[in-house]
């Protein structure tokens, strides 16, 4: 058998590369250019890779400029503007869209009894005192609230019960009833099976419950929350119970103002004549210029 020493061993397993070493530079360069071409920085260690994110929608289908064109002078109330801030815009406009008040007209109607009801937004709880609210069968905490003055306990009951049945999905099946078409009766038991349910399964509902005025309450409830966390929604909600939009015509005109007057329960019908008469022009300049069109229910 033939020997190896160790020496000879190395020598036979690296003998091959002996023809290789004048190539040795070329392809260590080779190397090197392949590594930066495809190298890229490495990410942080549990951070994911950049994601390009969606557009904010920016449009608003009222926006501040046009709030700002609809000041006028009013022949009973004086001057009349807008306050506004970002997030009252955005409730409008999420108001608007959830119950489908999306043409120049309604949107013109809608504001022009809101514009009236709390002078602009200054005004999103009923003026007036205990003797006032009493005479008209309703107290301090159950007066007018929002931009629409939803008014008495059994109309914050509906809408409680409403706001339940649409934003909580345990409730989606809750009774609600209509206060336009059902009594105060119905509507109160209504409104406390949905509570009562909602204990049972174990869920936070305060932020509802709260619509409901209770004298007992270490929190703000009643008109005074109303006005503070829903006041556009519990306008749209009005607007949407009583079939405002439905009873409109196609035809522009102080007509559906006194329509929507009628159904509002609102006095002072020539303020909300001229109220329209300020919005409409507005909505309809930027509708007719393209800025802003009516949008289609999908």
């Amino acid at each position: 058998m033939t020997e190896y020493t160790a020496d000879r061993v190395r020598e036979s397993r690296f003998a091959w590369i002996q023809p290789l070493l004048p190539l040795t530079p070329f392809f260590a360069g080779l190397v090197i250019v392949i590594l930066i071409w495809g190298w890229e920085p490495a990410q942080p260690a549990g951070e994911p890779l950049p994601k390009t994110e969606d557009p904010v929608r920016t449009e608003y289908l009222v926006t501040a400029e046009q709030l700002s064109r609809m000041s006028y002078t009013d022949s009973a109330l004086g001057d009349l503007s807008w306050l506004v801030t970002e997030s009252s815009l955005e409730e409008l406009d999420q108001v608007l869209r959830e119950y489908g008040i999306l043409s120049v007209e309604e949107r013109s109607q809608f504001l022009a009894q809101a514009m009236v009801e709390t002078a602009g937004g200054k005004w999103l709880t009923e003026l007036g005192d205990e003797t006032y609210f009493n005479r008209y069968g309703y107290t301090t905490g159950t007066r007018g609230a929002g931009y629409l003055h939803l008014t008495f306990a059994y109309g914050q009951m509906a809408f409680a019960t409403w706001m339940m049945k649409r934003s909580i999905p345990q409730l989606a099946d809750i009774t609600y009833h209509n206060p336009t078409c059902h009594g105060k009766a119905e509507i109160e038991e209504a409104y406390y099976a949905a509570l009562r349910l909602a204990a049972n399964l174990g869920l936070d509902v305060s932020a509802y419950s709260r619509i409901v005025y209770d004298s007992r309450s270490p929190v703000t409830t009643g008109a005074d929350y109303i006005g503070q966390a829903f006041p556009w929604e519990s306008a749209g909600y009005y607007w949407h119970i009583t079939g405002i939009g439905d009873a409109l015509s196609d035809r522009p005109g102080t007509e559906n103002t006194d329509t929507a007057s009628k159904l509002v329960g609102g006095s002072n019908w020539q303020s909300r004549r001229e109220a329209y008469e300020a919005i409409y022009p507005v909505l309809e300049d930027m509708a007719t210029t393209g800025d802003t069109n009516d949008v289609k229910e999908k």
